[in-house]
């Protein structure tokens, strides 16, 4: 490349402001006396007064100013340090002009192009990857479609013939207790509690299927909050009782009616009240709260059991999932009560959260908005 000995810096205002090169004007110290405000912008650096040597990025230990000035026809390959942290390569050109060194660098076109051919490749990859990845969701989907939809049909056809095993069990424990002797009545108890499990197991896996098909909806109607309560706790009692815990209740009778779903509340009342209990030592103490502000319902219900630790926190309201808190009593657990309580209090529009230390026991508490009605 010529160089012109009179080049100037002050007039070549195309170079300087717009050109998508690199001018640097040299002092024979290696000093950045003038540059281009391309320079300045790829390095983010206001340059003057630096040292060119501090801007380069060395990684061969090759960069010594008076051996590349000797030969002005030959570019070299290196790198400088840029805005964006990372190096960038340039072809630069040295020449002495007028006692000052002119600094010239251009763009490394070759790996340019090869890096515009590797995004080229990896945009290819990556939208064949996305369109077999809409592929595997539609099937996904539509499996799981079926799946709530075999799993809703079974459950609805399994819940009647439960129902009549449960009532023709607690008929017979209750008018023949006096023809059976002390195995027979055992034999019939224990067929009445596992149908009974079955038959939460059979209502929950249909909660969870409504849930999951989008179909999990709230009949809304006035209902009294401590009435609600009242019928969760009538069912846990008899359970409480056969541990010897003792079920302290805090609650306002005088509590205003509310829109609510009734039957699904009281669920998912019934479903914490109960995991306290069986999660309670025997002979402990459960306490229960539930109290109305101007704008919400505040429910909580507080246990005496093993607890859990933080990081096992988020497992309560996952399908399945089980912690290393154990039931005191060996309950039997179908693992879905919590979300399915979840589901029902934001259906609601409220929150619903856990406070547990291990040793201490475990505090759940929900509230609600509570419009009157």
């Amino acid at each position: 490349m010529e160089w012109d000995q009179h080049i100037s810096f002050e007039t070549n205002a195309y170079f300087k402001d717009r050109a998508p090169v690199l001018f640097f004007l040299l002092s024979n110290g290696g000093k950045i006396v003038e540059t281009n405000q391309y320079a300045q912008t790829i390095t983010g650096r206001h340059l003057i007064g630096e040292n060119i040597q501090d801007l380069m990025v060395d990684f061969n230990d090759t960069f010594h100013l008076p051996t590349l000035i000797n030969d002005p026809s030959k570019e070299h390959l290196l790198n400088i340090s840029t805005a964006s942290g990372l190096p960038q390569s340039f072809y630069f050109s040295f020449k002495k002009v007028m006692g000052k060194i002119v600094m010239f660098g251009r763009l490394d076109t070759e790996e340019l192009e090869n890096m515009r051919k590797e995004l080229v490749s990896l945009n290819q990859e990556l939208n064949n990857i996305m369109r077999e990845l809409h592929k595997t969701n539609a099937q996904l989907k539509r499996l799981n479609e079926e799946k709530n939809r075999f799993l809703g049909m079974a459950a609805h056809d399994l819940r009647k013939p439960i129902g009549l095993i449960i009532s023709y069990s607690e008929f017979l424990i209750e008018e023949a207790k006096n023809l059976l002797d002390a195995d027979q009545i055992s034999f019939l108890n224990t067929i009445n509690v596992s149908c009974v499990f079955m038959k939460h197991l059979v209502d929950d896996f249909l909660d969870v299927s409504a849930i999951e098909a989008g179909r999990f909806e709230l009949d809304l109607q006035p209902a009294f909050i401590h009435e609600i309560l009242a019928n969760s706790l009538q069912l846990n009692k008899l359970q409480a009782d056969k541990k010897g815990i003792d079920l302290q209740v805090n609650s306002d009778e005088s509590l205003p009616r509310t829109i609510i779903d009734a039957p699904k509340l009281e669920q998912a009342i019934t479903n914490l009240v109960t995991n306290a209990i069986e999660h309670a030592s025997p002979g402990s103490l459960v306490s229960i709260s539930l109290s109305c502000d101007q704008r919400f319902m505040n429910f909580s219900v507080k246990d005496e059991g093993p607890g859990m630790a933080p990081e096992e926190m988020d497992k309560l309201f996952k399908p399945f999932e089980k912690t290393s808190a154990k039931k005191t009593a060996g309950e039997k657990s179908t693992g879905l009560g919590m979300l399915i309580t979840r589901k029902i209090i934001e259906a609601h529009g409220g929150t619903i959260w856990i406070d547990s230390r291990v040793g201490k026991g475990t505090t759940a508490y929900f509230k609600i908005p509570v419009p009157k009605g």
